[in-house]
């Protein structure tokens, strides 16, 4: 029942099985190392009080979560421990097996896709009265799957056992488990982790394979630490190398993996030719090996249907001989398996579709099952062009660098599309294999899975409604509700998640305690629901109902709990953004990220990406004034989602988002050079996920072009500004086509950018236009939404600005009042916020009435300009200084105008040395600009000389 312990598998010699076997941690050719606190953690966690309880251990492919859990049952059984590895579809049978047992670990290995583990929980609350009982759970990641069960199986009934979670990650521990061995030449350095388990896989590989023991050059990296199997399989390669693999600059980890892999490929042939398979039309021996390992059924018979629906057809009728050598090369580690799969589906063309036809649920689940998890930790393409995204060409045009990463092709989203298309749904018979996808498929499958899992949803709603019962209703129609969110429906989406809501409500109220978890994330969607379609206040209402209910949970419920507090916390601030509760955005925000950081270091791959994006939302502070605080957080989101980017594509276009709110904040804070090359990377990552999706990646694309080109505006390349910002109004005239709620704002947005830089380029008429129409969308949305009152004011102060421009004044005067007025109403109530805006809008009000010959009462709105912008510039001066040299110019014109020369004198002279500093760092866009103030201030002596003929 149990998998083979220490004491069943021993290193077997050269002759018994291909070298990339040594890697099996089952067979513990390398001694256990770097794992003594996880390990001192787990048997601390066994030998507690509690009657049941369970762990998730998480941790990506090749960490060494199975290695280290063969550790815990070895020295378990010493101790007088029972320990059972739970075979898939034995899980009930498992529980019952120990029932009389007073001291048990059962481990399930990849419990995410074990269907039988509601069912193994609802045994132990069914059988086990006595003794303790523990249950290993290992995966890569948790999510979904795992909170159902709090809320889908008995054991919870009248009870809380406890349920802790552990991740594993890569970094080693500074307490390596591993002696010495002189024999082998093995002198173990303890300072460095990673090339102590580098140099006894070598010592142990190379004797079991009896070779000589290489020297493998390696450089550790601090900050992209290798996992334990890769680690391995570097030394490995280096042995199976030899000299070819001394040559070598330095081990590369990240590689190893296919260098095995080749190895055993280059080994196959004899030996496949031997057994009938042989390369041709009839198909080849790895597209045998791949079918049997993606399909899973490794029987005799399985093999065989692997072999005709890989369309392999062995030599001379050898059918026999070629199913015996299938199952004596199968893979055992799975990330070597997953890159045989990958490999060979990339490289045969309709292979990925003869896989996927015709499967059975079960057959269809255990694909998508193994493509899932090879999405998760996608298999590294052939070629050395691969590479993480890093900083960008400052160019951000739609040609694609030569050294560019090339598109690499997503066999894992291809398979998880086909073989989800292949599930029947056609009758109420179906509900439950089309549960068991939605259930445990997320939609960060990829873009080539999301359209296909978004219809099954579609359908599992639609079957839930005729068939299902009231908690298959509600947690599919919550489902669906969030589907309809994503394809731009949120109106259809909002009465469906009320649905949701109502029948949750419904079921906790039977058993509050019980359905309280689904009761908190239905609420969750529905808030999401309102936010959607800007009825900001339900939003805060359901994100603090759900604050309220975690509280109700028992101490022990945290697991449960916690996810779904973070989020609503999260949700919650974005709610007080929106309704301009700025005072409590911070705490909702440091609250979540709080959560989010202790529930990442039990499962990083779930939650390090909603660290990332709450740590993105702290851009609020920017909008409020604070660049400066928001500065470290929107660092930290970029520095994790390149990390996370490198590992899987699919977080490429979080990356870019992080890096638009990093940019935004350094353009904030008056770093314009850093600002540019971030927006430029964005940019340039926004191009290439457009290239491969245009439809979905187009309102990102026009957000990047529009960053980007609002700072080339404001920093003086105007022309490249154009460019940019015509091509993102384009794309937002037709988003706002077609979805008018969702988008019409952001079309307001690029017109008022695109205004404001063509009258930096002299074309005022064309100016003028744009930003007539901005402010007639302004005024329709902030008839709805309070919100936008900030961005009308914007456009309506930019629209007194235009006129003036054109030499209309008197037009001038009405929109650049109504501005003013508007700002200072926001101003009392956020004035960190808005008195920005509002010293922008009283130094135009001044400039227009200075335009209309009314100097005096210029002067009263100038002088507040002043003094705020004074203010500003204490605070920030890269940002500020530029805007008060431009105001305290203007209130010296104005002075002079009204009289008053002497007092004007001071200002023009400060407002020249201002722009002479100014210039001297930035010629071509400030020179032009200190000839204005030098003008200003030749007027001014002038007249204090000559007072009767200079005005």
């Amino acid at each position: 029942m149990s998998r083979p312990g220490p004491d069943d598998a021993r290193s077997p010699g050269p002759r018994d099985v291909g070298p990339a076997a040594l890697l099996a941690p089952e067979r513990e050719v390398v001694p256990f190392t770097g794992r003594g606190h996880e390990l001192a953690d787990l048997r601390s966690w066994v030998r507690s009080r509690e009657p049941v309880a369970l762990r998730l251990l998480c941790g990506r492919g090749g960490v060494g979560k199975t290695r280290l859990v063969l550790e815990l049952g070895r020295r378990l059984r010493r101790t007088g421990w029972t320990v059972v590895h739970v075979p898939p579809g034995e899980e009930v049978a498992a529980v019952r097996d120990v029932a009389a047992v007073r001291r048990v670990l059962l481990v399930v290995d990849d419990a995410g896709h074990r269907l039988g583990l509601p069912d193994m929980l609802d045994a132990v609350a069914a059988t086990r009265t006595r003794g303790r009982l523990r249950v290993l759970c290992t995966a890569r990641t948790g999510g979904q799957w795992w909170r159902r069960q709090r809320w889908t199986s008995t054991l919870w009934a009248g009870q809380t056992p406890s349920v802790t979670q552990m991740a594993l990650e890569p970094a080693l521990d500074r307490t390596p488990e591993v002696a010495p061995e002189p024999a082998l030449g093995l002198e173990v350095d303890r300072s460095d982790d990673d090339r102590v388990l580098l140099d006894a896989a070598a010592a142990r590989f190379a004797r079991v394979l009896r070779r000589p023991v290489p020297e493998v050059p390696f450089e550790p990296s601090p900050d992209d630490r290798p996992r334990a199997l890769d680690l391995q399989a570097a030394a490995l390669a280096a042995v199976l190398g030899g000299d070819g693999e001394r040559g070598r600059s330095s081990a590369d980890p990240a590689r190893a993996l296919e260098r095995v892999l080749d190895h055993e490929r280059a080994s196959w042939a004899a030996s496949a030719a031997a057994a009938g398979l042989v390369p041709g039309p009839g198909g080849s021996a790895e597209a045998a090996l791949a079918t049997t390992t993606l399909v899973g059924d490794t029987s005799e018979a399985g093999v065989r249907a692997a072999l005709r629906r890989a369309g392999v057809r062995p030599a001379d009728d050898r059918t026999a001989d070629a199913v015996a050598w299938v199952r004596a090369h199968l893979l055992g580690v799975p990330r070597l398996a997953e890159l045989l799969v990958s490999r060979v589906l990339a490289e045969q063309d309709g292979l990925i579709e003869a896989c996927t036809r015709d499967l059975g649920p079960d057959e269809a689940f255990g694909v998508l099952a193994f493509a899932t998890a090879m999405g998760l930790d996608r298999p590294v393409p052939a070629g050395p062009s691969q590479r993480g995204p890093g900083p960008a060409d400052p160019d951000p045009g739609p040609e694609q660098d030569a050294g560019e990463p090339v598109a690499e092709r997503d066999v894992a989203g291809e398979l998880i599309a086909a073989a989800a298309s292949a599930l029947p749904d056609d009758g109420p018979e179906d509900l439950a294999g089309l549960m068991r996808v939605t259930r445990r498929l997320p939609r960060s499958s990829g873009p080539l899975a999301v359209p296909v899992l978004d219809r099954l949803t579609h359908r599992v709603a639609e079957l839930a409604r005729a068939v299902g019962d009231e908690a298959t209703r509600a947690e599919a129609l919550s489902d669906v509700g969030l589907v309809l969110i994503a394809e731009g429906e949120p109106d259809s989406a909002v009465p469906v998640l009320q649905e949701a809501v109502g029948l949750w409500r419904g079921l906790a109220w039977a058993d509050e305690d019980r359905y309280r978890p689904p009761l908190c994330t239905a609420l969750n969607n529905l808030g999401t629901g309102y936010w959607a379609v800007g009825r900001h206040a339900d939003a805060l209402a359901v994100q603090e109902e759900v604050i309220a209910l975690c509280g109700q949970f028992r101490p022990g419920d945290g697991p449960w709990a916690d996810a779904e507090h973070a989020q609503a916390l999260q949700n919650a601030g974005v709610s007080y953004t929106e309704l301009g509760r700025v005072g409590e955005i911070e705490a909702a925000q440091r609250a979540a990220l709080d959560l989010y950081r202790r529930l990442a270091e039990g499962d990083p791959v779930q939650y390090e990406p909603r660290v990332a994006a709450v740590l993105g939302n702290f851009e609020a502070l920017t909008e409020s004034g604070r660049p400066e605080d928001a500065l470290p957080a929107n660092a930290e989101a970029v520095a994790i989602r390149r990390r996370l980017a490198a590992q899987r594509p699919e977080h490429l276009g979080e990356l870019a988002w992080s890096l638009g709110q990093l940019g935004t904040t350094l353009e904030a804070l008056g770093r314009y050079e850093e600002a540019g090359s971030v927006l430029v990377e964005a940019l340039r990552i926004q191009r290439r996920l457009a290239d491969q999706n245009a439809r979905g990646t187009r309102a990102d694309l026009a957000a990047a072009l529009s960053a980007l080109g609002a700072l080339y505006s404001t920093t003086g390349r105007a022309d490249e500004a154009l460019r940019l910002e015509r091509e993102a109004l384009e794309i937002r005239r037709d988003l706002a086509r077609e979805h008018p709620e969702r988008y019409l704002h952001y079309l307001a947005h690029s017109l008022s950018n695109l205004g404001v830089t063509y009258a930096r380029r002299g074309r005022f008429d064309e100016a003028v236009l744009l930003e007539e129409e901005a402010v007639g969308i302004r005024r329709g949305l902030a008839r709805r939404n309070a919100r936008s009152l900030k961005y009308l004011a914007q456009s309506l102060s930019n629209l007194g600005v235009r006129y003036a421009d054109l030499g209309r004044f008197e037009e001038a005067l009405p929109p650049t009042q109504e501005a003013v007025d508007m700002l200072r109403r926001l101003v009392r109530d956020q004035p960190e916020k808005y008195r920005t805006g509002l010293a922008e809008a009283l130094a135009n009000l001044g400039a227009t009435l200075l335009d209309l010959d009314q100097a005096t009462a210029a002067l009263l709105p100038m002088r507040e300009a002043v003094a705020m912008r004074r203010q500003l510039a204490v605070e920030n001066p890269d940002k500020h200084r530029p805007d008060l040299a431009l105001t305290v110019s203007n209130l010296a014109s104005a002075l002079s105008a009204s009289g008053d020369n002497v007092a004007a004198l001071s200002l023009a002279r400060e407002a020249v040395e201002m722009r002479r500093r100014l210039a001297a760092d930035l010629p071509e866009r400030y020179r032009a600009e200190l000839e204005r103030s030098r003008a200003v201030l030749a007027r001014i002596e002038a007249a204090i000389r000559n007072p009767t003929t200079v005005r």
